[in-house]
C-alpha cells in the first residue's frame, strides 16, 4: 500500500509541476511580444464608465470591454499612462453597479477566455529606483474570484527558457546574474550598502529550472502562487 501511495504522490506531483513548466513557458513568451495589445471598446458608449482616477482626461480609447467572468455582463478593463507608470484596472459588472476588483501598474500584453473564466496578463517593467520588473497574471474564473500571481525579477536579468524545463531542490545564493559579485556598494537611491548581485539567500526550496549557463542555473522558485527568478550555482 505503502508503494501505491509513492506512485501516487509522485505522479501527482509531476502533474502539478507540468501545469507550473506550460505556464511559465507561455508566460516567458510573452516577454518577447512586440505587438501592443489593442483595446477594444466596441459598446463603450452604452456603458457608464466608473470613476477612476487614472482616467483624468475622461476619455474612452483607454477602457477595455468585455464579460470576464462569463456572467453576460460587460466587465471593463481600463489599460493606460497614469504618472509615472502605466495601469491595469479591472472592473467586474454586476446589478449593483461595477467593482474595482485589480487596481496595479502594468501594461496589458494579452486577454485569454476560456470556458472557465479569463487570464489577463500584464507587464510592469523595472524603472527608476525600482529594480524589480514584473510579470504578472490575474486570473478571474465563472465565480469572480480573483487570483494573481506575480513573476518577479530584477532588471539585470534577462529570462530565457530551454526546451525542457525540470524541478530541482536548492540552496545557496541567488543572484541577478550567473556571476559571482559580492563587492559592496551604496545604492544611489536609498544609500544603504548591497552586496553586488546578490538577490538572497536560499535553503532547500523547490524550484523550477528554466535554463542553464555552464554551472549555473537560472530558477523560478514558487512561492505563494507567485515565482521569484534568479540564478544560482548548481
Amino acid at each position: 500500500m505503502k508503494c501505491v501511495i509513492r506512485i501516487v504522490f509522485l505522479l501527482t506531483s509531476l502533474s502539478l509541476f507540468s501545469q507550473d513548466f506550460s505556464d511559465i513557458k507561455t508566460r516567458i513568451g510573452l516577454l518577447k511580444t512586440t505587438a501592443n495589445f489593442k483595446v477594444d471598446s466596441t459598446g463603450i458608449s452604452k456603458i457608464p464608465i466608473p470613476t477612476y482616477y487614472c482616467n483624468t482626461n475622461g476619455t474612452k480609447n483607454n477602457w477595455h470591454v468585455q464579460d470576464l467572468n462569463n456572467d453576460g455582463l460587460k466587465d471593463l478593463i481600463f489599460s493606460g499612462t497614469c504618472q509615472p507608470y502605466h495601469q491595469t484596472a479591472i472592473f467586474l459588472n454586476s446589478k449593483k453597479g461595477f467593482q474595482l476588483v485589480y487596481d496595479a501598474p502594468g501594461k496589458i500584453l494579452s486577454i485569454t477566455s476560456t470556458t472557465n473564466g479569463t487570464e489577463i496578463n500584464s507587464y510592469n517593467p523595472s524603472c527608476c529606483c525600482e529594480y524589480y520588473s514584473n510579470l504578472i497574471k490575474v486570473t478571474i474564473n465563472n465565480t469572480s474570484a480573483v487570483k494573481e500571481s506575480t513573476i518577479l525579477f530584477h532588471d539585470k536579468t534577462t529570462i530565457t527558457a530551454s526546451n525542457k524545463l525540470y524541478a530541482k531542490t536548492v540552496s545557496g545564493i541567488l543572484r541577478s546574474t550567473p556571476v559571482v559579485d559580492d563587492v559592496t556598494k551604496k545604492d544611489p537611491c536609498t544609500a544603504e550598502e548591497k552586496t553586488g548581485n546578490r538577490i538572497g539567500i536560499v535553503e532547500n526550496e523547490s524550484a523550477i529550472v528554466v535554463n542553464q549557463e555552464k554551472n549555473w542555473l537560472l530558477v523560478f522558485i514558487k512561492q505563494n502562487g507567485s515565482y521569484a527568478v534568479g540564478w544560482i550555482k548548481k
